[in-house]
């Protein structure tokens, strides 16, 4: 015969429940730990084709390629990420790659990136040539650039553009090995420590209110960097005109030009 249960009393209740929650308690900690890091809200990717390899914690992603944070995405046809369950990952693109934030667009061949933290940090893009351009802002003053590399900053917002840079403002156009410029400020250094070998070649235009006749500069955009020849200079049908109809012209040894290099 069973010795009969006894009731717990009022007072051991609360002892009851702690010895419970004491029994307990391992095993949710233990879950908890289970758990792979989350990454930053709103982290999200998706692709055709996801191949992944739990135990050296990699992901493959083909087909239509779209990793998106906020306002930040990445665009290729295919892509690798080492620890991607981790909150510091590493990702790299390949084929039709294009970055977008608020700030500005990118496009290349191959670019990589790097999360920290869980956030996006940094996206680093290569091309012949890889093309930068700062969105917003009136179309005739847009920044944009094309180089063999091009480093992004996510976080302060700067921008490195190295081997076969060449950089505008929209009007005027610069040529260097390397141009670093920040977004927030709108400032730019072009082989900002002089230990580069070549030299900046620039074009600076005249504002829409010049004179009538003057002719606009070359464009620099598609002139190798280093070649050391020079374009012949061309002459103005208006200007050859004003001055056959204007003798002052043809005596005053007037010089127009709008170039500098």
């Amino acid at each position: 015969m069973r010795p009969a249960r006894r009731p717990i009393s009022a007072g051991g209740l609360p002892m009851a429940m702690a010895l419970l929650t004491a029994m307990t308690l391992p095993v949710v900690m233990g879950t908890a730990a289970a758990q792979a890091p989350r990454v930053a809200p709103g982290f999200v990717w998706s692709a055709d084709v996801l191949n992944s390899d739990f135990r050296s914690d990699t992901l493959e992603l083909s087909g239509n390629v779209r990793v998106q944070q906020g306002p930040m995405s990445i665009q290729a046809q295919a892509a690798t990420a080492q620890d991607f369950r981790s909150q510091n990952s590493r990702w790299t693109f390949q084929d039709a790659v294009h970055v977008r934030t608020a700030a500005a667009d990118l496009q290349s061949d191959v670019a990589s990136a790097t999360v920290v933290n869980g956030e996006i940090a940094s996206a680093r893009v290569q091309g012949t040539p890889a093309i930068f351009e700062q969105r917003g802002g009136p179309t005739d003053s847009q920044v944009r650039g094309r180089a063999g590399t091009i480093e992004y900053d996510f976080v302060t917002g700067i921008v490195t553009l190295t081997n076969q840079v060449w950089f505008s403002n929209g009007k005027d156009e610069f040529r260097g090995d390397v141009v670093i410029y920040n977004i927030h400020d709108e400032r730019v250094q072009i082989n900002p420590d002089g230990s580069s070998s070549g030299r900046v070649r620039g074009i600076i235009r005249p504002r829409e209110n010049q004179p009538s006749g003057e002719p606009l500069p070359e464009r620099l955009d598609h002139e190798p960097i280093d070649s050391g020849q020079t374009d012949s200079k061309q002459t103005d049908p208006k200007q050859t005109n004003l001055e056959q109809t204007d003798p002052e012209k043809m005596n005053s040894g007037r010089t127009v030009s709008g170039t500098t290099a």
